[in-house]
């Protein structure tokens, strides 16, 4: 697994954010993700990269609950809506990509993130997946680039 030092630009971002578990992800993803896209379309938002879901305080385990956003960059905040807009910092991260379907994307954060660890960089507790190209859930073709915040 290559595992490369990247530097995140600053974004805007229309988001949701919600508590829930592991197994949760895939039935909220499939609601939200519309409703996103129609309301920064609705707000006149353009929508500027994929989508973004970041992960705080998720060990891994299915039973355990954390916080999820899922959003989209856009150009800019516009109108009120269900909604909020936020920013995102530009940071550093260390990030690889994964290419297969969804149910490889648990083992692939297993291998990434003791390897990020052992790079000796202070990292976030933070887990974000960069859904560069979707298919379906059990898509051989999916790309999504795993990210790790570095503190700092």
């Amino acid at each position: 697994m290559q595992i490369e030092r990247k530097r995140i630009p600053p974004s805007t971002a229309i988001e949701a954010v919600t508590t829930l578990t592991i197994p949760d992800v895939p039935a909220y993803a499939e609601k939200i993700i519309p409703m996103l896209l129609a309301e920064a379309e609705n707000r006149g938002m353009a929508v500027t990269g994929p989508c973004v879901f970041t992960y705080e305080g998720c060990d891994g385990s299915p039973d355990r609950e954390f916080t999820m956003k899922v959003g989209f960059p856009v150009d800019a905040c516009r109108g009120q809506g269900a909604f909020a807009c936020a920013e995102v910092a530009a940071h550093e991260c260390l990030s690889t990509v994964y290419r297969g379907a969804m149910k490889g994307i648990g083992p692939a954060w297993s291998a990434f993130t003791p390897l990020a660890l052992q790079r000796g960089e202070a990292l976030q507790p933070i887990g974000r997946e960069v859904y560069l190209e979707w298919i379906d859930e059990g898509s051989a073709d999916n790309q999504v680039e795993l990210q790790i915040p570095l503190q700092g």
